[in-house]
């Protein structure tokens, strides 16, 4: 299962069940992938933070 994200914006999506449009606002978190497929804009999203660097061998030597 996809770990959930959390909305920076109002969208609107199609439930993928019930066919229904839904008004998903801010600070909401997707978990479900079929609606997170939905909101492609970027900026609909409350950043990732970034991922820590991963160390070669010869950096932890």
């Amino acid at each position: 299962m996809a770990a959930a994200r959390t909305l920076a914006a109002a969208v609107f999506v199609t439930d993928p069940k019930t066919h229904q449009t839904l008004l998903l606002q801010p600070g909401a978190e997707v978990s479900d992938p079929a609606i997170a497929e939905q909101i492609t804009h970027p900026d609909a999203w409350v950043p990732e933070p970034p991922r820590p660097l991963r160390r070669t061998k010869t950096e932890t030597s």
